[in-house]
């Protein structure tokens, strides 16, 4: 490592696209995801007091729709059912898949996330697969999960970031609905892209 090289932060960069004109189509982006930031570290209490969105102004306010498309579950895999799902906020957002079954069950069935091949893993009582790697744009977009088990039959499970985002607004904790409503604007800026 050099020990001379020059030290850059997600802030610096941030506040030198937002000094500069040329960037001025991704302003709107740029300031909403320093408020996603500000709003994941006051949510997960990391690093409060130098929050990322700190001085940040001008970040739009949409608040996240009533409503959105539903979760579909259809057809059925013999010993295994689905049984939630849940977003893990990271660099990029990644979308689990929970289902009840056994570890016998787990083994005889195959598991894949729109048409790519899943391993699932187990949490107490309960198997996830996981989709990561979602990016701000594409939090609204469906994603299909099949459990096809002996016989080939198959469990499918269609559901979006979006359907978390907006179920969870509902009933969230405060801080949850802030954090939601940011990632929320931070969707509709990328998108706007």
């Amino acid at each position: 490592i050099d020990p001379d090289a020059p030290v850059y932060s997600v802030r610096s960069y941030a506040d030198a696209i937002l000094a500069d004109s040329q960037y001025s189509e991704y302003h709107a982006l740029v300031k909403e995801m320093l408020n996603y930031g500000g709003r994941a570290q006051v949510y997960f209490d990391h690093n409060a007091n130098n929050l990322a969105n700190a001085g940040v102004t001008d970040v739009e306010a949409e608040n996240v729709p009533e409503s959105t498309t539903e979760l579909s579950v259809t057809g059925t895999a013999a010993g295994i059912s689905f049984y939630a799902a849940s977003l893990v906020y990271r660099d990029k957002v990644a979308l689990r898949f929970y289902f009840k079954t056994t570890a016998e069950t787990v083994a005889s069935c195959t598991f894949t996330a729109n048409g790519i091949s899943c391993e699932p893993v187990q949490k107490g009582d309960y198997y996830y697969i996981e989709v990561s790697g979602i990016t701000p744009d594409k939090l609204d977009q469906q994603i299909t999960v099949a459990v096809t088990g002996a016989g080939d039959t198959a469990l499918t499970v269609s559901y979006s970031p979006m359907n978390y985002i907006v179920r969870m607004s509902a009933k969230g904790s405060d801080s949850l609905k802030a954090l939601l409503k940011a990632l929320y604007n931070y969707h509709l800026a990328a998108k706007n892209i």
